[in-house]
């Protein structure tokens, strides 16, 4: 009888133990957020997602309870910072703000330490800021519409800059040239602002930048805006065509930005940031401060949502890195 005694003493134990842990799980993230979040990114500070970064995170900072710090992490096109937050705890205290570098660069970098649809979380989508191209006026065009024609009567004598070899705006420019059926050369540099001061010296013709990044660019007279993307034209650069307009409407591509966390987040912990997130966007300070920022459509949405967009980003860009043959840097 005693041994017996023991057996369903133990029997019962075992079976209460999964219990005792989820109540202390559900304790734990009842108390979420217990300390200062940390939101890595892997660009320098003063670039376009770190400003973007630090507007949402100080709009999280007074939602959550606790300061959300930003924390740069830059090297090999924002990869450093996402490693990192794939191989940290899944307790809501370290996430990513990515931009469209996480889409971009499992296509083009052959050897990552991640997987971004194992080891990451996506939680929110922030937004979408539009690219503008912008040419030197030694080129002697003044619209789209004209570069593309001399683009394609001199196939491979025009030529364009980057802040590097398989960024973001990298790859935007070689979307654009499967797109408009023309041949550019790519001239790489090592940072945004090398490849603007190129462009401005007149090194390279034509550059693909983010709006944020552009503005200061769009009041030189060495400088002329083609078009820029999006379905309107943006209000800081009102004068500035889209796309659309110049009769290259399939040619929209955005550079994407959002809140990622490492794999196996708690469903709970998810939809606390994401409903948090979406509170910060609605905020009239907050939305007009992004919009401000870099002329900001903003997105937000279930996590879901982020996940199905990431994917289609995923399959879009590894088409473009195959047929143009882009592989950066390590």
């Amino acid at each position: 009888m005693r041994n017996f005694g023991r057996v369903k003493l133990s029997t019962w134990l075992l079976a209460a133990m999964p219990l005792a842990l989820a109540g202390s799980n559900a304790g734990a993230q009842s108390t979420y957020p217990a300390q200062p979040i940390k939101m890595m990114v892997g660009f320098a500070p003063g670039s376009a997602t770190d400003v973007l970064s630090r507007v949402v995170a100080q709009g999280l900072s007074e939602r959550m309870g606790q300061p959300v710090v930003v924390d740069n992490k830059s090297g090999a096109g924002g990869s450093l910072a996402a490693d990192a937050v794939a191989k940290s705890k899944p307790d809501g205290h370290t996430l990513l703000f990515v931009s469209s570098a996480i889409a971009v660069n499992p296509a083009v970098y052959p050897k990552l330490t991640f997987d971004v649809n194992a080891d990451l979380t996506p939680i929110s989508l922030v937004g979408r800021a539009p690219l503008v191209m912008l040419v030197n006026q030694s080129v002697g065009v003044k619209n789209l519409s004209e570069f593309i024609a001399k683009a394609k009567t001199k196939p491979g004598a025009l030529n364009f800059g980057s802040s590097g070899q398989g960024g973001a705006a990298h790859m935007a420019t070689e979307l654009f040239s499967m797109t408009a059926e023309v041949k550019l050369v790519h001239v790489p540099y090592r940072g945004n602002s090398q490849a603007i001061t190129a462009l401005l010296g007149g090194d390279v013709d034509l550059m693909m930048d983010t709006l944020i990044n552009a503005l200061p660019q769009l009041k030189s007279p060495k400088i002329h805006p083609l078009a820029i993307t999006g379905d309107a034209r943006s209000a800081l650069a009102p004068d500035v065509p889209t796309f659309r307009e110049m009769g290259l409407p399939q040619f929209d591509t955005r550079v994407m930005f959002g809140v990622m966390g490492p794999a196996n987040m708690p469903k709970t912990m998810v939809d606390r940031i994401n409903k948090e997130i979406a509170a910060t966007l609605k905020s009239k300070d907050v939305a007009s401060r992004l919009s401000e920022a870099g002329g900001l459509t903003l997105d937000g949405g279930s996590p879901e949502e982020f996940r199905l967009t990431l994917r289609k980003e995923l399959a879009m860009w590894k088409k473009v890195a195959a047929e143009a043959k882009v592989v950066a840097d390590q």
